[in-house]
């Protein structure tokens, strides 16, 4: 997308409520490695792309919680197209660690669930993730903090886009909720307290499509009050729209075309002759009269 500044127009800095579009890069302060990152060449260089992962500007809301608290409030007074470097505490990251989220278990109990322990595993026990430290005796240490939890971060920010149009803010919504489709696809119509939006024939059909569009319907109604209704709407092509078929030109009545033709005719003996059809059906040019002498 193109943006457009005129010249000696001040940037209005961000504010809470604000829908940014940021570029980041974030590392762990102690081992410099990246845990995260929006940009595809930044990922590459540093051994970290994933082929599964969307590179491309994310989404936030300012102030909304989308994002780790210290770059929330990095963002507050920025401006479009600045680049922010800082140091993010882990209270204002994942947190502390808490020694009260560490237990010890029996293997079985993992076992029953159908998860086979090893040390360093994400696995999800009573509806939480929880990461496997150690196995041994029959027993299973599980931590329920985050793998990040205790660490200091590092974050480059790239701001690239304040997005102020309400189609737009809904596009961007659309594509959070529906990753896996470009947002360009997505044809949005908003008249006043009606929405309406033309889901492309690729969305139909990915999991969870109709809890996206039930979620995608709150948010807009949470973050754009004034809109009352959200419509989807699913069209199917079924096959190209046939190209009309070029008429044939238009033949001229037969008395037109007699007089064309005549005309055409009368054209040629002129050139060829010098003289008017006329001239030729009477002999040839009428004589000068003699001109009196002396005159």
């Amino acid at each position: 997308m193109l943006i457009f500044r005129l010249v000696g127009v001040p940037l209005m800095p961000i504010k809470n409520g604000d829908f940014v579009l940021v570029d980041y890069v974030l590392k762990v302060k102690d081992n410099n490695e990246i845990f995260d990152v929006t940009m595809e060449d930044q990922a590459k260089a540093a051994k970290a792309y994933s082929p599964e992962q969307v590179y491309e500007p994310h989404l936030i809301m300012v102030g909304q919680g989308w994002m780790l608290k210290g770059i929330d409030e990095a963002l507050v007074d920025a401006e479009e197209g600045q680049e922010k470097e800082l140091e993010i505490a882990p209270e204002k990251a994942f947190g502390e660690r808490d020694g009260t989220k560490v237990r010890i278990v029996p293997v079985r109990e993992l076992t029953r669930q159908g998860i086979t322990p090893r040390p360093g595993a994400r696995v999800e026990v009573g509806g939480a993730l929880a990461t496997i430290r150690s196995v041994g005796s029959g027993r299973v240490t599980i931590d329920y903090n985050h793998p990040l939890a205790g660490k200091v971060l590092s974050a480059k920010i790239y701001v690239r886009e304040i997005v102020s149009d309400p189609a737009e803010r809904i596009r961007e919504l659309a594509h959070r909720r529906i990753r896996n489709v470009s947002k360009d696809k997505f044809i949005i119509s908003n008249l006043g307290n009606l929405v309406t939006i033309e889901l492309p024939e690729e969305s139909f059909t990915l999991e969870d499509i109709q809890f996206a569009k039930k979620g995608l319907a709150k948010e807009i109604g949470r973050y754009l009050p004034e809109v009352t209704t959200v419509q989807f709407i699913e069209s199917h092509v079924l096959k190209p729209a046939a190209k009309p078929e070029a008429k044939p030109a238009e033949e001229k009545p037969a008395a037109e075309q007699k007089v064309a033709e005549v005309a055409k005719e009368e054209a040629k003996t002129e050139e060829s002759t010098g003289e008017t059809p006329a001239e030729a059906t009477k002999g040839g040019k009428p004589e000068e009269k003699a001109q009196p002498e002396g005159q």
